[in-house]
């Protein structure tokens, strides 16, 4: 009886290896029984007889483009972009400028670069706006060059200016600063120059007085000028090569004043 036993443990133990050592044959050789076969769950990933897969939207890029007088270049797709088979046109309409571009998509558009004045910028926008219609938003970013200063004219400097004395006088005449302006002006803007002052008398009697009083004249005109900024070493005087011999008195007590 316990040989019996011993015997039948012992088969069972051979059955059971053989029954393991098929199982593990199956497993490695994919014969073997999946967990498929024996679940009523099918994996999402696994695709079904008869049923594809639903394909993942196609992702489509923004359109945009950049337009200069050279050249025009855009990203996405403008098959919908009303204005985009004209677009050869930008070329044409960012002439006549300093770097003029377009840059923008279908919505909106920024205009950039410069221009002589505003007359030019304010046609620009308006021809950008016209081209892309009223659905699109044109900034209008265009800068206008500073004016240059205009060349200043060469000055010629002042004519002579003349003051008239009263007779036997040395008083300066009522309103000489007004006569005196214009060469003041000048001496100031030009401080290597210098006034030149020439005093006139009669030549009907008494020479030597009339000389004196022409010379006192002179130098009343000098204090004149020295009141105005003139600094005294700018100021010569000069005797008339000749004295007045017109005939009148007014233009025989005159002192000229010229500038060098």
């Amino acid at each position: 009886m316990q040989n019996h036993q011993a015997s039948y443990k012992r088969w069972s133990w051979i059955v059971a290896l053989i029954l393991a050592l098929i199982l593990l044959w199956m497993l490695l050789t994919g014969r073997g029984p999946s967990s498929a076969c024996c679940s009523g769950n099918v994996d999402a990933a696994t695709p079904v007889e008869g049923i594809m897969p639903a394909a993942a939207p196609a992702v489509t890029e923004a359109f945009g483009f950049t337009a200069s007088a050279d050249e025009f270049t855009s990203n996405g797709d403008g098959t919908n972009v009303s204005w985009f088979s004209q677009s050869g046109s930008l070329k044409t309409l960012l002439a006549g400028g300093d770097a003029l571009q377009i840059q923008g998509d279908d919505k909106s558009v920024v205009l950039r670069g410069t221009v002589d004045n505003d007359a030019i910028r304010q046609q620009k926008g308006t021809d950008v706006q016209a081209f892309f219609g009223p659905a699109v938003t044109v900034d209008n970013q265009l800068l206008v060059k500073a004016a240059e200063p205009e060349p200043v004219a060469a000055m010629s400097p002042p004519p002579t200016a003349k003051l008239y004395f009263d007779s036997g006088k040395t008083a300066l005449p009522e309103n000489y600063d007004d006569t005196l302006d214009p060469i003041v002006a000048w001496l100031n803007a030009h401080p290597e120059s210098k006034t030149v002052l020439s005093g006139f008398h009669d030549s009907r009697g008494n020479k030597a007085f009339n000389e004196d009083l022409a010379y006192k004249r002179a130098k009343a005109v000098q204090a004149g000028l020295i009141a105005a900024g003139i600094d005294v070493m700018r100021v010569e005087f000069r005797k008339p090569e000749n004295a007045d011999e017109s005939g009148d008195m007014n233009e025989a007590r005159r002192v000229e004043v010229s500038v060098e």
